[in-house]
């Protein structure tokens, strides 16, 4: 697996929006994607609303397999919102119902720092967080020459 952004990032972007569903539109976007060995693209993170005054930039993700991250690859994508943009955090608005993405985001560290009632219809909205110095000390993190490209 490796990691595709830059030019591909719109693709990806449009893909992540596609397996979310509800007509998303990102705005202004960074997007990172997963491939496999045949270059299918398996997994993607879409990074919108940067707020550079604040140093937080909201994430979201989307795949279809549940293999489609190592923490290289997981690093590597951090070091987009963290290394390049400076982040101090990282936000993530998601879905109540969707137990699985936010137990994913557990498992990457991000702590939930609260519920928005009905924040999506007849949903809530959790918001979940992951701080700069958390990421730092996460067990998924490797050191930047280790990572993937």
């Amino acid at each position: 697996m490796r990691l595709v952004s830059g030019p591909f990032s719109p693709l990806v972007a449009q893909w992540v929006a596609d397996q979310i569903g509800h007509g998303l539109d990102w705005g202004p976007c960074e997007a990172i994607g997963v491939v496999d060995k045949h270059d299918n693209l398996v997994g993607g993170v879409v990074f919108n609303q940067y707020q550079p005054q604040y140093r937080n930039i909201e994430v979201s993700f989307a795949s279809n397999r549940s293999d489609w991250l190592t923490p290289s690859l997981v690093t590597g994508i951090m070091a987009y919102p963290f290394d390049q943009l400076g982040c101090g955090r990282i936000t993530s608005l998601t879905p109540k119902k969707l137990r699985r993405a936010r137990q994913f985001l557990q498992k990457f560290g991000f702590k939930h720092e609260g519920t928005i009632r009905a924040g999506y219809g007849d949903d809530d909205c959790i918001i979940s967080g992951l701080l700069a110095s958390e990421w730092r000390e996460h067990r998924f993190r490797r050191e930047p020459s280790n990572v993937a490209r």
